[in-house]
């Protein structure tokens, strides 16, 4: 079963076949090798019913919030107030663009969102302004991985469904990660400048330009308040809190912003309904390799294998990253969640490690592999946005991609970063 596993799934891969549908294929080919007809009829059903989840209803309310709050000129007043805390500092743009990103996190959710988003501005301004365009771009793509991190976190709501674990918990546990991150890039953003001379420093542009930028960005950043307070008070459930995040997107953007227009819902629409569409096949395809983990009891032979390697949790923890982290370079985040989390998730329970804690791991370790060399997805945004080349890119972000290492390992090793939310507020 391994062989027809390896020997069909990687083979269409190389090819190019789309992974939803390497799924379905190398699943039917297992049960072709089974011989009973009767398990074709399971490949529709479990298809169906693997979407039936209601929280997966907040995936489409998230990423349409997203589009709207994108579509009301909302980038320009969250730089805008990003300058006016940050810019001062040594390499300021460079800055900007990090707490941009930060911001901007708790609205999207989406890395490549936030790279063509904050990069279309950004990038541009930076190379004006002195800075390399290799550097540019690549500070954009490494802060973008802020966005599935610090929520609301599309990546969080596919683990939840799967793994039944508490979203609210996930959304708590991500804050801390998140704004680590932001820190570590900052850190090596002022190294990187210090070193090659770029951005001289500004002065500070005073209290009241500081309020109004406030001011004008604080409708956009109520948002993930709005969100986690109705979520942890008990107001309305992450679904309903994705529906409250559409409704106060289009308010915010019709009546305080001004800049969003009827005409925009067409295209709002038309990308929430696509992307939504992909997410939903992909999970419906992963459903059915979900069967062979059971049926074949894969979860137990992966488990047998890591304990023959070690019986210390700590070294499991660091085969976890490394795995997550080679996996993450090349294949699509949500498909990793939803083949590699019911894998070794249950292992490590066995080690007693907290699922939220685990879930955390997962979504901030694919993440960092989304702007990982050689073929990290949100590279390949910036290359579009920068029109820099894949190799450049790849070269500049290597500093910024060791100092999110860094967070990866501290919020692996000691939990308490994470957790201390999650158990505040009684979700670990």
């Amino acid at each position: 079963m391994i062989a027809i596993i390896f020997g069909s799934f990687i083979p269409m891969l190389l090819l190019g076949v789309p992974i939803a549908l390497c799924l379905v294929l190398m699943t039917i080919f297992v049960y072709v090798d089974i011989g009973d007809p009767r398990l074709f009829l399971q490949i529709p059903q479990r298809m169906f019913t693997s979407t039936e989840n209601m929280l997966l209803l907040a995936i489409p309310f998230f990423i349409m919030a997203g589009e709207i709050m994108n579509r009301a000129g909302i980038t320009d007043r969250l730089m805008t107030l990003s300058s006016s805390l940050v810019g001062w500092i040594r390499g300021g743009l460079a800055h900007t663009n990090i707490v941009s990103s930060m911001f901007f996190a708790g609205i999207t959710g989406s890395a490549v969102s936030d790279t063509v988003a904050v990069g279309s501005i950004m990038v541009p301004a930076m190379k004006k302004n002195g800075y390399g365009e290799d550097y540019s771009a690549a500070v954009t793509a490494a802060s973008s991985v802020i966005g599935p991190i610090i929520p609301p976190s599309i990546p969080m709501l596919i683990y939840a469904s799967v793994m039944n674990v508490s979203i609210a918990g996930l959304f708590l546990g991500g804050m801390v990660p998140g704004v680590l991150v932001a820190l570590a890039l900052m850190v090596t953003a002022y190294i990187v400048a210090v070193r090659k001379g770029y951005g001289e420093r500004a002065p500070f542009v005073g209290v009241v330009r500081l309020i109004v930028a406030f001011i004008h960005g604080a409708p956009a950043l109520l948002l993930p308040v709005i969100i986690m307070g109705g979520i942890l008070g008990g107001f309305f459930s992450p679904t309903q809190a994705s529906a409250v995040a559409v409704m106060y997107g289009l308010a915010i953007g019709f009546l305080f912003y001004r800049k969003l227009k009827l005409s925009d819902l067409v295209p709002i629409l038309s990308h929430t309904v696509k992307a939504t569409a992909m997410i939903m096949f992909l999970m419906a395809c992963a459903k059915t390799f979900s069967w062979l983990v059971t049926y074949f009891n894969l979860v137990e032979h992966v488990t047998i294998a890591f304990v023959s390697l070690t019986e210390n949790k700590l070294v499991f923890l660091l085969l976890v990253n490394v795995i997550y982290l080679v996996i993450g370079m090349f294949l699509d985040m949500g498909f990793a969640i939803i083949v590699l989390g019911p894998l070794l998730a249950p292992i490590a329970y066995k080690y007693g490690v907290d699922p939220i804690h685990f879930g955390l791991i997962t979504c901030t370790n694919l993440t960092i592999g989304l702007a990982t060399p050689p073929f990290g997805l949100v590279l390949f945004a910036a290359c579009g946005v920068s029109k820099v080349s894949l190799s450049r890119i790849s070269r500049a972000i290597l500093p910024f991609i060791a100092a999110e290492l860094v967070v990866l390992l501290l919020i692996t090793y000691l939990p308490a970063l994470t957790m201390y939310f999650p158990r505040l507020f009684g979700y670990a």
